[in-house]
């Protein structure tokens, strides 16, 4: 189970408690946290990511393996760039001169993911950055986003008691819009979109078989997969297909994935793991 989802379903069910948390996590917000030398804009209006952001709880082990793995010529396309968590550790990594792409359709989210990125090129003029409004998918066109307004990093393209309000977006795949940008391969492809994730790597195919050497971290959740109208099995085989060795990032620890049924099935509901996928040189010399 995701820790928000948790925190709001089980702990905070009643509404009364789940608003005075909110009160109390809303004013303790301050307007920027640090994630070692980036600069990050939280959202004052989010309780559980920027919360999470505020008591430095949030996505550690994933924060520790991209630092770990974040080389200063990457490319980084981050899907679901929220307000630029790692978009900001990338600019603001010393020597960093790559090229990132940020997608993030949330427009709330994405004012705060571009002042995360004007804090962080201060110090940082040499790497490009590209923001685009648009959603990655298996398609071009346009899709109903659901949103939840308590937890910004909820947003999802199915309806679900927790999601309160929706809007139309559009909707592209990461090959057409990698070739808008002039983008021909990706080192680095970070993935968090709420069960959408078989669809992002659906489009971008032509992508990932271009990038010879290439780190994919992507939540792999099979309730969300199957309710964007996607099938957990098929996606893990997809990666697979697309040259990729995959490993659970477990505990700060990457683990060979043995057992892909074995990972679908302690999965369920709505627990959620998080799973690496390296390829050339990046899985040759993986560190343990």
């Amino acid at each position: 189970m995701h820790a928000s989802e948790f925190v709001y379903t089980a702990l905070l069910k009643p509404r009364i408690l789940r608003r005075a948390a909110n009160a109390v996590i809303k004013f303790l917000l301050p307007k920027t946290v640090t994630v070692g030398d980036a600069i990050i804009w939280i959202n004052p209006n989010d309780p559980v990511v920027s919360g999470a952001l505020r008591f430095r709880v949030y996505e550690r082990s994933e924060i520790s393996f991209f630092r770990s793995r974040l080389m200063s010529d990457m490319t980084l396309i981050d899907v679901g760039a929220n307000v630029g968590l790692y978009t900001g550790v990338a600019l603001s990594t010393k020597g960093f001169n790559g090229v990132v792409l940020a997608l993030e359709p949330h427009r709330e989210s994405r004012e705060f993911l571009q002042r995360t990125i004007a804090s962080n090129r201060v110090t940082n003029q040499q790497g490009k950055v590209i923001v685009s409004d648009v959603a990655a998918s298996d398609r071009a066109g346009s899709a109903t986003f659901y949103k939840n307004s308590q937890n910004k990093g909820d947003n999802r393209i199915y309806p679900d008691p927790l999601l309160d309000e929706e809007e139309v977006i559009a909707t592209d795949t990461l090959d057409n819009i990698c070739q808008q940008h002039g983008i021909d391969s990706v080192q680095f492809l970070k993935i968090d979109v709420q069960g959408a994730e078989a669809k992002v790597v659906g489009g971008a195919a032509r992508l990932l078989q271009r990038s010879a050497d290439c780190i994919v971290m992507t939540e792999f959740w099979p309730y969300g997969l199957s309710r964007s109208g996607s099938d957990a099995l098929a996606y893990l085989e997809s990666l697979g297909r697309l040259g990729f060795r995959l490993y659970e990032l477990r505990s700060g620890s990457i683990l060979p994935l043995d057992s892909p049924r074995a990972l679908i099935s302690k999965t369920q509901g709505r627990n959620y793991a998080n799973l690496i996928g390296l390829k050339g040189k990046f899985c040759e010399n993986r560190a343990q």
